[in-house]
């Protein structure tokens, strides 16, 4: 019994990393049959599969652009449309902006863009695992308020 629990939390692990936005409303809404998930197990459960997405595709992007730099060394810097919007995001916005979406966007766009962008910053994982925290404690929240009322699919 304690395995097949363990399996159902994985699964919706892989679940969060893929499609973070939606498994929250799929566990509440639409649970398998003889499932019910409390908000604080969907919470707890979004929250550690986000985390591991982030960590580890953070990671990932970290290393492919250090061995990119390095292996790919250009002697001219190139500007491109989307080097230069790419550049306005970052200064207008800042690793918040990419928090504030980081929800709407998958964990391992999300993830990359941030190792990307602040890859040299300490505070850039931990931040992007409390963002996505935070996004799960809101869309749990939600989903369990559109269960109490009626709504489901």
């Amino acid at each position: 019994m304690m395995l097949e629990y363990f399996l159902k939390i994985v699964g919706w692990w892989l679940l969060t990393i893929l499609k973070f936005f939606f498994v929250p409303f799929g566990m509440i809404l639409k649970p398998q049959v003889g499932e019910a998930w409390s908000l604080a197990e969907v919470i707890a459960v979004t929250s550690t599969g986000a985390a591991l997405g982030v960590f580890v595709f953070f990671h990932f992007g970290e290393f492919i652009f250090n061995w990119m730099s390095h292996h790919f060394k250009s002697s001219r810097k190139i500007f491109t449309k989307r080097n230069r919007w790419l550049i306005r995001l970052k200064w207008r916005y800042g690793i918040n902006g990419l928090m504030a979406i980081s929800g709407l966007i998958s964990v391992p766009i999300a993830s990359v863009v941030a190792a990307k962008l602040y890859r040299h910053n300490p505070n850039a994982l931990p931040r992007m695992i409390i963002a996505f925290f935070l996004w799960s404690v809101v869309l749990s929240s939600l989903a369990f308020g559109m269960k109490k009322i009626g709504l489901t699919f």
